[in-house]
């Protein structure tokens, strides 16, 4: 079977979301209103978002809260991908679930996250539901009161020897949740590089290897700007404990040189000349997000493999312009959802 007849199917389904996307009268029509309340009826008329914002609780819509539209519309994207993933050929399932391990990172952090501000299960909201067969258990994450029960709930995932390793010597202790993020990340990511080295070749291990490769050469140039516009006065041995071991077009020389550039500015400065360097004509670290969250989906090339993460970054796209064209302008009250997977 060739490739375009096994992808046939996924990619009439990826093209009739991309006919129920919002467009550009869209965006104009709801920066127009002038309220939570007009916006989101606006939006229940639109095919696109109309199952979505179905379950969001009417009544009075004086107030909108965040925690409610962002698991609604995680919901949605939950389904889509679930409706997507069917018609994704057995030999690539594998690697197409990249979006089921990084939900599965995402709750981890966020039990974590619960955990250090201490937090009981009943006073957090509840985490988004994780997309068709999850190695993780939702229930036991949710549920957890300490760090050895989160690790339990993570035995069968590929988290599982991170946690183990993060560990502190005292039970009554919690890892750092900036080390954590990065210890769970690169699990992600050589989870990610060993499924490519292993079940593709020729310019399809290329084209999938530049993809995973230029995310961890972003994600690390993110942090080091990151430190350096927020936090100035880390030590440059700190930096060390934020970044990934794996390099795609930088060097070790090059990161190291980036990490005792003088400032931001210094840093900006040696990425011009980087591979990178089209990325950088502005010095400022959000731009930077933008380029890597375009980036974060995107495995592109091979076989049509990306032509679901393609659908759902789209649909992640749309969410955020419009929440921050049309809700945020009403008074702030509703931050842009859906940060980084």
């Amino acid at each position: 079977m060739t490739a375009e007849m096994a992808y046939g199917a996924l990619s009439a389904k990826v093209r009739a979301l991309y006919g129920k996307r919002l467009r550009s009268d869209d965006f104009a029509r709801l920066a127009a209103r002038r309220s939570e309340a007009e916006i989101l009826d606006e939006l229940r008329q639109h095919p696109g978002w109309s199952r979505a914002l179905a379950l969001v609780p009417p009544g009075a819509w004086g107030y909108v809260g965040r925690v409610e539209v962002e698991r609604a519309l995680q919901e949605e994207l939950r389904l889509e991908y679930q409706s997507l993933a069917y018609y994704v050929p057995r030999e690539d399932k594998p690697l197409m679930q990249f979006q089921l391990r990084a939900a599965e990172r995402s709750a981890i952090l966020s039990a974590l996250r619960r955990l250090k501000a201490g937090l009981s299960p009943r006073e957090a909201p509840p985490p988004p539901r994780i997309a068709l067969h999850s190695r993780l258990d939702e229930a036991a994450a949710a549920a957890c009161t300490t760090y050895d029960q989160l690790t339990e709930a993570a035995r069968d995932t590929i988290y599982y020897s991170a946690l183990r390793q993060l560990r502190p010597p005292r039970t009554d202790e919690l890892p750092d949740f900036t080390r954590a993020d990065a210890v769970l990340r690169t699990a992600y990511y050589a989870h990610l590089l060993r499924i490519v080295r292993s079940q593709y070749q020729g310019r399809t291990q290329k084209v999938l290897l530049r993809a995973i490769g230029e995310q961890i050469d972003l994600l690390n140039i993110l942090h080091i700007l990151r430190l350096k516009t927020y936090f100035p006065q880390t030590p440059r041995e700190d930096y060390a404990g934020v970044l990934f071991p794996f390099q795609y077009r930088l060097t070790m020389d090059f990161l190291r040189r980036l990490c005792e550039a003088p400032g931001a500015e210094g840093a900006y400065e040696l990425l011009r000349e980087s591979p990178y360097g089209d990325c950088f004509d502005e010095t400022a670290v959000d731009a930077v997000e933008e380029y890597y969250q375009r980036a974060v989906f995107r495995l592109p090339g091979a076989q049509g493999a990306g032509a679901g993460g393609a659908g759902q970054r789209d649909r992640v796209g749309e969410v955020r312009r419009a929440l921050s064209r049309g809700i945020c302008q009403s008074g702030g009250r509703l931050a842009p959802v859906f940060h980084r997977i």
